[in-house]
C-alpha cells in the first residue's frame, strides 16, 4: 500500500487565515456623525449620533464627508422605529436597528453602537473584495482549517433565518420601508457552517437592509 508523505511547508492555512485578516484591517473604521442640536425624546441607549427624524436624503448628505461614517434615525414612515445609516462603496446603506438591552441588527448583539458599526463594515468590506475566495471556502473541505483568528468549529448559526428577497424600488413591503437586500449564498453558507469565527460576517449578514 502506498504511502503518502507531504511536506509540511505545503500545507499552509496561515496564508488564507491572513488574508482575511488583512482584509478585516483594511476595512473602513467607524466615524459617527454627531448630531449639533439637541434632539427632543433621543432614546437614552443613543449617544450624539442620533439625529431624529430627518429624512433619507439629509442623512445621505450627512454621510456623504466619507466612507464608514454612520448616524441613527428616526423612521419617518414608522415612527418610533429606528435606522442606522452607514456609509460604505459611495452609497448610504439603511439597516432597520433594534435595542433589547444591546443594539443589533441582526442575531448578534453589540454592548455599543460603534462595536455594531465596526463588525458591521467590516463584514461588508469583506463580502465586497472576498465573494470569490470565500465561495471557494464553502466548497473545499481544505479551507474548514481557515478562521480569523480562531477556528469556530460549531455552526456559527444552529438554524436558518428567512432568506430575505429584493424588492423593486417603490414596492414596499407590509411593514418595511423599502425593498430588503439579500447577502450572497456564499457568505450565508460560510457563516452558517462556521469556517469563518463569529467575529467578523456575522450581524450584517442575516440583517434587513433597507435600500
Amino acid at each position: 500500500m502506498a504511502i503518502h508523505v507531504f511536506d509540511n511547508d505545503e500545507y499552509r492555512p496561515p496564508v488564507w487565515k491572513s488574508y482575511l485578516y488583512q482584509l478585516q484591517q483594511e476595512a473602513p473604521h467607524p466615524r459617527r456623525v454627531t448630531c449639533i442640536s439637541e434632539v427632543e425624546n433621543r432614546p437614552k441607549y443613543y449617544g450624539r449620533e442620533y439625529h431624529g427624524m430627518i429624512s433619507r436624503e439629509e442623512a445621505d448628505q450627512l454621510l456623504s464627508v466619507a466612507e464608514g461614517s454612520y448616524l441613527i434615525r428616526e423612521s419617518q414612515r414608522q415612527p418610533g422605529t429606528y435606522t442606522l445609516a452607514l456609509r460604505f462603496g459611495n452609497q448610504t446603506r439603511n439597516f432597520r436597528l433594534f435595542y433589547d438591552g444591546k443594539h443589533f441588527v441582526g442575531e448578534k448583539r453589540f454592548e455599543s453602537i460603534h462595536d455594531l458599526v465596526t463588525d458591521g463594515l467590516i463584514t461588508l468590506y469583506i463580502e465586497t473584495k472576498a465573494a470569490e475566495y470565500i465561495s471557494k471556502m464553502t466548497i473545499n473541505p481544505i479551507y474548514e482549517h481557515v478562521g480569523y483568528t480562531t477556528l469556530n468549529r460549531e455552526p456559527a448559526l444552529k438554524k436558518a433565518l428567512p432568506v430575505c428577497r429584493d424588492m423593486p424600488d417603490g414596492k414596499d413591503a407590509p411593514g418595511e420601508e423599502t425593498g430588503l437586500e439579500e447577502r450572497p449564498d456564499s457568505l450565508k453558507c460560510l457563516v452558517g457552517t462556521g469556517i469563518l469565527n463569529d467575529t467578523i460576517l456575522s450581524s450584517y449578514s442575516q440583517a434587513k437592509v433597507l435600500i
